[in-house]
């Protein structure tokens, strides 16, 4: 199947998956939004959980608007509410809007707003959860799912690659508070992608071409993420990629990594452009002009910092001290047991490290003003790093001088 016709049902899908949602019922869905805010459940903006620092905060403030716009989807028909999006807003936090509009609270000056860029798949699917369940439900079972999922994960990439590869994967998750996104409709979404991508990778058959996975996780990647860490879908499955393939020529992996990510990127691009194409043409709004505005807005910097000092915000998040000791602890090893070939398979790893990096110098204000949840991109960069330090380790020689003991 040619990448067009893959696109055209992946839009498809989109809609069909959007118009459902708007037909479902409204009394359950405002009643457990309801239910969420009378127990008092996003009584906050922007708490920290488990641990009192910037890399712990919840996005409350998120999550209440994708509740809002559920709650307030069917206030507009079926197109202008798929592809406009609405909500109710007073000029006031998220989670005190979301008050308003479920009647516990009231303002004088109270209208509809629209954030039709995005696709915002997470509110729709938000909706579909709501229909059963109220938020602090929805959250324990996105938490019981996802860590199932992680758990699967792990256990394909230590079976069908090493026990390197599960690791080296799983300390950047954890370097990037992976837990945290587990707990919350804004960040969970991109997470769920980037596992459904790498247990994609790790199951393929060995002589099939992963390309039009890569395509499908950057169109995924647009149509559900609101710009938390998209690299994550593009750099994790491309490390396990890398783990899983043979070593062959230098010349080869490379063109591999720049293909398979600038399909990814034209996944990425052309699903989000084509939402700004059909909301114009489907509504009396502007959107593309919208949306081309904000992607200069957002790939652009302030007057009190610049694209270095984006990626500094963003570097400053990392545990730096646990990174430094993993990879002190590897150092040794190599130093004892040196494989002099790892550098062909390192190589090519290290070349992925630095993709949520280039991202941050791209995205250089989204970056910089959202450095704690945007941060968590990099766990594609520490597994890529610890992973291609471990090309330099003979563990077979190693394991060969233990038995020998």
């Amino acid at each position: 199947m040619s990448y067009l016709k893959v696109f055209g049902l992946l839009i498809v899908l989109y809609l069909l998956f959007a118009a459902g949602s708007w037909c479902m019922p409204d009394a359950p869905v405002k009643y457990h939004v309801a239910k969420t805010i009378e127990r008092g459940d996003l009584s906050d903006d922007q708490p920290r959980a488990f641990m009192p620092r910037l890399q712990c905060r919840m996005d409350n403030y998120t999550d209440a608007l994708i509740l809002n716009q559920a709650y307030s989807l069917r206030s507009e028909n079926l197109i202008n509410g798929t592809m406009l999006v609405p909500r109710l807003t007073c000029e006031r936090l998220p989670f005190e809007e979301l008050r308003v509009a479920v009647g516990m609270d009231t303002a004088a000056d109270k209208s509809v707003a629209t954030y039709a860029r995005y696709w915002h798949g997470n509110t729709f699917f938000a909706r579909y959860l709501l229909f059963f369940w109220d938020y602090p439900t929805i959250r324990l079972l996105f938490f019981i799912f996802s860590s199932l999922l992680m758990l699967w994960c792990g256990v394909l990439l230590w079976t069908r690659g090493s026990w390197q590869l599960a690791v080296a994967v799983g300390f950047g998750l954890v370097c990037s508070y992976v837990f945290m996104m587990q707990f919350s409709l804004q960040l969970g979404m991109v997470l769920l992608i980037a596992l459904g991508g790498m247990i994609s990778i790790a199951k393929k058959r060995r002589d099939a071409s992963p390309m039009v996975i890569f395509f499908i996780l950057g169109s995924l990647t647009a149509y559900f993420d609101l710009l938390t860490a998209p690299v994550l879908t593009l750099g994790l499955p491309l490390v396990v990629l890398l783990a899983l393939g043979p070593v062959g020529k230098l010349s080869k992996t490379f063109k591999d990594v720049i293909l398979n990510s600038l399909l990814w990127a034209v996944g990425y691009g052309l699903t989000w452009v084509s939402k700004w194409i059909l909301a114009t043409l489907l509504t009396s709004e502007n959107i593309w002009a919208d949306g081309l505005h904000n992607v200069l807005n957002r790939s652009g910097v302030l007057d009190e910092y610049g694209r270095w000092d984006a990626l500094m915000a963003n570097l400053d998040l990392l545990p730096w001290a646990f990174i430094a000791m993993a990879l002190a602890v590897i150092v040794v090893l190599a130093c004892r047991h040196f494989h002099k070939e790892g550098w062909r398979r390192a190589l090519p790893l290290l070349a992925v490290a630095f993709l949520p990096w280039i991202w941050y110098l791209f995205a250089a204000n989204h970056s910089y003003l959202h450095n704690w949840f945007t941060f968590r991109a990099q766990a594609v960069s520490i597994a890529a790093l610890l992973l291609a330090s471990m090309q330099f380790v003979d563990w077979r020689k190693k394991k060969k001088k233990k038995n020998g003991k």
